[in-house]
């Protein structure tokens, strides 16, 4: 039989996906330029300050002037304006681009986990599209991608990242594609997907090593990682480095005390939902909802006791990232001894393993809805009975798929927040009350900014803040402003000074900002001032570079130019025939006469 194009195999999957990922997230793409709830007004914002400092200044988002009186962006460890989709997604604004957004991640993840499960569980399309159902449409994605919890997206990543990590050991130009997709993560503001990314590879390698025929397939899993990492450390270094500095600026230690019992874990998988709050815990039902119901647990659990026999990974990591779920149980579990170690002290929430939990407990679907399909097929049917066979598998799918619609649709259903204002070019700059935070995400368009911070970071606004349309700019000990300018990165003021003095700007301090006049300093009361600034009249502008702009460009770039150099260096195929066509030909020899 003729092979299909490679076309041809992927397009079928990537149209279905695409499909599914409409379906799922259709309540919210009725409503398409409406915003989302919850959280959804800062990470709007997040994405409007990057819009705007395009489009109206046409700067790099690098400084974000319209929260807490100003605030760092290249260094938010949530920010998604550097990632390559944010560009693409840039002329449809961001009402609709985050729409996209959440549509495309969602089809790269039913996609991806159809073909790991195919792949690796060696199941036909049923049961892999019963793990995407499971895994993909469980109400984890629901919750928090309705909630607005952007920077969760990446965790749709998953099964791409073990496809990658898996081809790796025996052709290492997977291991550049296992470095480019840890380092989008990074670019997409994925402050909890990178750090499970990594416990997922490393127990993924133990797996692999476990398995491992022989000492050669062993030390290729080892030989994967050695090349892997320091490609993901380089490539991943343009958000590495700033991240990691906003961290040990402004650290976020937390008790990480949350703990679920087996029955609030069943709550859970199976619950609609609760009200907002959830009973004995200090996160709201939104941090804890993973809604995949009766059929689908049931489904799951049966599969995974049945992976002990030849697929016990499957059970390995259900039980290990389940536990991890659990929360600290006792000093002794896997959360407390994990929430010891530097950077994972600094997660909160252990309930969000649920989505690796899920992701296991998804293969373990499939396993038993393969083992269904097969004892369907061993059975004898009635002529007439025999379309039965191939149907049922599906109808567990459809049955599946209703229930999660049911139990997740009202969650998704919540796109009904006020569109967002076109940017205003005439907009003055000033600070308004802090409690507006249902209009975040209108704070760019607008020009304004407020004296409350709602960010991932200990960041705090600066205690001197003034708010109402005022000068932005006060003199020392005295002076006449004559005006001020302002993009998302400079601040221009024109004064007069009768004697030399200091000019207090209106900002949150940070390092990085810089002075054409005089020093920058960081004032008694938080705020920007410039020191020393000569008697006269001048125009003083000011300039925000991150001070960790330059090193992070250059590990990054460096580790763009080392990844595509794996990526294009040969397959093993193609070195074989290099090596076969190499070799001299063998000396003819005569027959003794």
């Amino acid at each position: 039989m003729r092979r299909l194009p490679r076309t041809g195999r992927w397009l079928p999957l990537a149209l279905a996906a695409l499909a599914a990922a409409l379906v799922y997230w259709s309540p919210a793409l009725v409503f398409w330029e409406a915003t989302g709830f919850g959280d959804w007004q800062q990470f709007q914002h997040q994405w409007e300050a990057a819009y705007v400092s395009v489009v109206r200044y046409g700067e790099l988002p690098l400084w974000n002037p319209w929260h807490c009186g100003g605030v760092i962006l290249f260094g938010d460890p949530q920010a998604q304006a550097y990632s390559p989709l944010f560009w693409l997604l840039l002329p449809f604004g961001t009402a609709a681009g985050l729409k996209i957004f959440l549509v495309l991640h969602t089809a790269f993840g039913w996609a991806g986990m159809v073909l790991f499960a195919r792949r690796h569980l060696g199941v036909g399309p049923a049961a892999s599209w019963a793990a995407a159902l499971l895994w993909a449409g469980s109400g984890f994605f629901a919750w928090h991608g309705s909630g607005g919890h952007s920077a969760f997206l990446p965790f749709y990543f998953a099964p791409w990242l073990l496809l990658a990590w898996r081809k790796a050991a025996t052709d290492l130009r997977y291991a550049a594609a296992v470095a480019g997709i840890m380092a989008l993560v990074l670019l997409e503001g994925g402050v909890y997907p990178f750090p499970y990314f990594c416990l997922l590879l490393a127990f993924d390698g133990v797996v692999q090593i476990a398995r491992a025929p022989d000492r050669a397939g062993r030390l290729a899993v080892f030989r994967a990682g050695a090349v892997a990492l320091p490609l993901m450390l380089l490539l991943g270094g343009f958000r590495l480095v700033p991240v990691l500095n906003t961290m040990s600026r402004y650290p976020r230690p937390t008790a990480g005390d949350d703990a679920l019992s087996i029955p609030e874990v069943i709550a859970m998988l199976t619950s609609k939902e609760y009200d907002y709050g959830f009973p004995g815990h200090e996160y709201v039902w939104a941090e804890y909802g993973t809604f995949i119901g009766w059929i689908a647990l049931a489904l799951g659990l049966v599969g995974v006791v049945l992976a002990a026999r030849r697929q016990r990974w499957v059970l390995a990591g259900f039980l290990l990232f389940g536990g991890l779920m659990l929360g600290r149980v006792t000093p002794f579990h896997p959360w407390a001894l994990l929430h010891a170690l530097p950077v994972y002290g600094s997660l909160r929430v252990p309930s969000r393993f649920a989505v690796l939990m899920t992701f296991y407990l998804g293969l373990g679907a499939a396993i038993a809805l393969q083992a269904a399909v097969g004892w369907l097929a061993r059975r004898r049917w009635r002529h007439d009975l025999d379309f039965l066979r191939g149907a049922l598998p599906w109808v567990l799918l459809l049955a599946i798929a209703g229930h999660l619609a049911w139990g997740n649709g009202a969650v998704i259903d919540r796109w009904r927040g006020p569109p967002l204002p076109p940017v205003d070019h005439d907009a003055e700059y000033h600070l308004i009350s802090r409690h507006q935070y249902g209009a975040y995400a209108s704070f760019p368009a607008r020009g304004v900014s407020n004296v409350g911070c709602y960010t991932g970071m200990t960041y705090p606004a600066a205690p001197g803040l003034w708010e109402g349309q005022r000068a932005q700019v006060r003199l020392r000990p005295g002076g006449e402003v004559h005006g001020v300018e302002r993009t998302a990165n400079t601040i221009t003021a024109d004064v007069e000074l009768s004697v030399p003095g200091d000019l207090v700007v209106n900002q949150t301090w940070a390092r990085g900002w810089s002075s054409d006049v005089g020093r920058v300093e960081q004032g008694d009361r938080g705020l920007i001032v410039v020191r020393g600034v000569p008697s006269g009249r001048r125009r003083v502008r000011l300039r925000y570079v991150p001070d960790d702009l330059a090193l992070a460009s250059a590990l990054g770039g460096t580790g763009l130019l080392a990844t595509l150099f794996v990526a294009w260096w040969p397959s093993p195929a193609r070195l074989r025939r290099r090596r076969r066509r190499a070799r001299p030909p063998a000396a003819a020899t005569s027959a003794p006469g």
